[in-house]
């Protein structure tokens, strides 16, 4: 067809023409612009798998130059990817470029391996689509490959804080838990917390006002005052200290430490708290507080009670001459009569203040509880309008006590559950064996023990009185007569005390009282068991001639060959032949205190100075002496006090050759 255009009319074409192809190869140094800056690799195949183009960058990721890499193939190996949806594959149809060709589908996010040659390994995120013609068709394939090594990486510590996290928080043993600023309602509690309370996580999640139960009323302004200061521009508080009630009833004393978590915004929309379960050591520590308390009130009622005896002693001797000037129909040998009774009350007084202050020893031996309990209970219940019922099975425990101060506490809460039902009842009073673990009551070591109660059924003692039960000189009763002083129980704590026990108590308003008493037990003891073999030889020094027949007949019952000495100058001598004749003396057992002889104190040096391994006892009737009480700081393998019984002989024997040294 001939051009019938005017030649003006095709200058102008050419020149629309050639501004079309300058603004095409504008755009095009733009386009290539673009994608050398871009952080990602580009990469276009055409329709038969050949490469068309590459950016720097995709050099970069693979180390290749871009002119080695136009014209190749998407399967050369150079570049070849792990997918890692799926890493075991190797056909082609793994092929990202084959899934975009076939379905014509773009693809985004899709995750690769890169390993190099090195042993570098790099991951790429993958999105591809395919390039159509004019007509639509599918003409080849772009892919992107964005770099997501140090993204996989932080992502991977993340998860690895995660997993430490978690695994803290499920196997602490501190109380973790998160709370929503907003309602208060906990939404994460760790196993720790669950077994604290004994509420689960879903019991707090169903019930978002759970924790106004389990915090105790009064404590609960610690808690208010804590999320306000938090709310006020503190972080973190610590030591707030909140007593709690758990899903059994038990009370537990806690101590938080709580950290405000904000969102960008600085406000806070958790709360997470650690809570370290602090009961055991808030009653150590009452427990510590309380026996320095009675340890320095002992020793001043100690000198008290002996000064008070002295001034009795002249005040009894002087109303006994007095009553003899005056007949006893006078109206004055009534009113002596009458002081002297009085003087006998604090007489008894006097007695109960020497035993506070010496409760620290105990004149003790192996006794039976139930004995005590029953007679001193039938003793104080005499004559009042209340009954006791008796729980005590056979095959107690025997126990090492001093009967008479063990006596007094059975008296003493005995009348206390009198006096708490002043309309009469029934008292009980029961024993059992225990065998207690680490920690099962506090304060307590792990072992053997006889576990006894008083309880009654009266008035119950207030939780503000509870606090303060055992302490010296804190009474509910009127003052002015000896019955209100307030010493009674804090005698009785000394006593259980200085007998390696502890005394508990019990009560509610309106509901009753129970104390509660462990002493620990002698549960392997049997004082009629078949006597031992012979096995030792042991050397007996005491000044007492009966003595000496005595134990000795114990000795040789247990299976010991015995000699024995009346002084220290002779047993050397027996000593002496028994290493000579190659038959050495295992074991010796000497007096404290020898009639016109040395005292072991210093008998013990000489042993020790001709034979440093000589394992010696000491044996006395004086329980406070120093040397009977800290036995092994004066080079003795164990202390007896006198009397005492076959069995307590035999263990503490069997102790001192086992190099457990003790004191019965």
């Amino acid at each position: 067809m001939r051009d019938v255009s005017s030649p003006k009319e095709r200058k102008v074409e050419n020149k629309d023409l050639e501004q079309a192809i300058a603004l095409l190869k504008k755009n095009k140094e733009q386009l290539l612009c673009l994608v050398e800056v871009v952080s990602e690799g580009l990469i276009i195949f055409d329709k038969a798998g050949k490469i068309t183009f590459v950016n720097s960058r995709f050099e970069k990721f693979f180390g290749i130059d871009g002119k080695n890499i136009i014209g190749s193939h998407y399967i050369d190996p150079r570049w070849s990817v792990r997918y890692l949806d799926s890493p075991a594959a190797k056909d082609d149809s793994d092929s990202l470029f084959e899934r975009i060709l076939k379905t014509g589908e773009t693809v985004t996010g899709r995750e690769t391996i890169l390993e190099y040659g090195d042993g570098k390994v790099m991951a790429f995120s993958v999105s591809g689509a395919p390039l159509r013609d004019d007509q639509g068709e599918i003409a080849g394939v772009v892919m992107i490959f964005s770099d997501v090594t140090e993204q996989n990486r932080i992502k991977e510590e993340n998860k690895e804080i995660k997993d430490v996290y978690e695994r803290l928080t499920n196997y602490a043993d501190e109380a973790i838990f998160r709370i929503k600023a907003d309602s208060g309602q906990i939404i994460y509690a760790n196993e720790a917390a669950q077994k604290i309370f004994g509420y689960s996580l879903d019991e707090y999640l169903a019930d978002p006002r759970l924790p106004l139960q389990v915090i105790n009323k009064d404590y609960l302004k610690n808690w208010v005052k804590a999320t306000d200061d938090m709310v006020n521009g503190k972080d973190v508080l610590k030591e707030i200290v909140m007593e709690c009630t758990a899903k059994d009833g038990r009370t537990v004393i806690m101590e938080f430490t709580s950290l405000a978590v904000r969102d960008q915004k600085n406000k806070i929309v958790y709360f997470e708290s650690l809570g370290r379960d602090i009961t055991i050591r808030r009653f150590m520590e009452a427990e510590l507080a309380k026996t320095q308390n009675l340890e320095s009130i002992g020793l001043l009622a100690g000198g008290i009670a002996h000064d008070f005896n002295n001034i009795l002693t002249a005040l009894l001797g002087c109303l006994s001459l007095a009553k003899m000037e005056v007949k006893p129909e006078n109206v004055v040998y009534g009113r002596l009569v009458s002081a002297e009774a009085h003087c006998m009350k604090a007489k008894s007084l006097t007695r109960r203040l020497l035993t506070y202050s010496l409760g620290g020893s105990p004149t003790r031996k192996t006794t039976y509880i139930a004995q005590v309990l029953r007679e001193a209970a039938n003793s104080t219940l005499s004559g009042k309008n209340v009954k006791c019922k008796f729980d005590l099975p056979d095959g107690l425990w025997p126990a090492q006590i001093d009967e008479g101060q063990m006596n007094q506490v059975v008296h003493s809460l005995t009348t206390n559950a009198v006096e708490a039902m002043p309309d009469g009842g029934t008292i009980e009073i029961g024993a059992q064996n225990v065998t207690l673990k680490s920690n099962t009551v506090p304060a307590l070591k792990a072992g053997c023990y006889v576990k006894w109660y008083v309880r009654d059924h009266g008035v119950g003692i207030s939780s503000e009185h509870m606090k303060k039960l055992f302490d010296p000189y804190f009474t509910t009763k009127q003052l002015g007569s000896v019955k209100g002083m307030g010493l009674e129980l804090a005698i009785c704590y000394s006593i259980v005390k200085s007998h390696e026990g502890m005394i508990t108590v019990d009560s509610k308003p309106g509901m009753g009282t129970t104390f509660t008493v462990h002493i620990p037990a002698l549960n392997d003891e049997n004082e009629n068991e078949a006597p031992l073999a012979p096995k030792c030889k042991v050397l007996l020094i005491d000044d007492e001639k009966i003595l000496l027949d005595v134990t000795s007949s114990m000795l040789a019952h247990l299976g010991y060959e015995v000699a024995t000495a009346q002084n220290h100058r002779d047993a050397l001598e027996i000593y002496r032949q028994g290493k000579e004749a190659g038959k050495p003396f295992s074991l010796i057992i000497m007096d404290l205190t020898m009639r016109g002889d040395e005292g072991g104190e210093i008998a013990i040096r000489k042993w020790l100075s001709i034979n440093p391994e000589v394992k010696t006892i000491i044996s006395s009737g004086y329980a406070n002496d120093p040397v009977i009480e800290q036995y092994w700081k004066y080079g003795f393998a164990g202390a007896m006090i006198k009397p005492y019984s076959l069995s307590e002989l035999k263990n503490i024997m069997e102790k001192a050759l086992e190099n457990k040294g003790n004191s019965i």
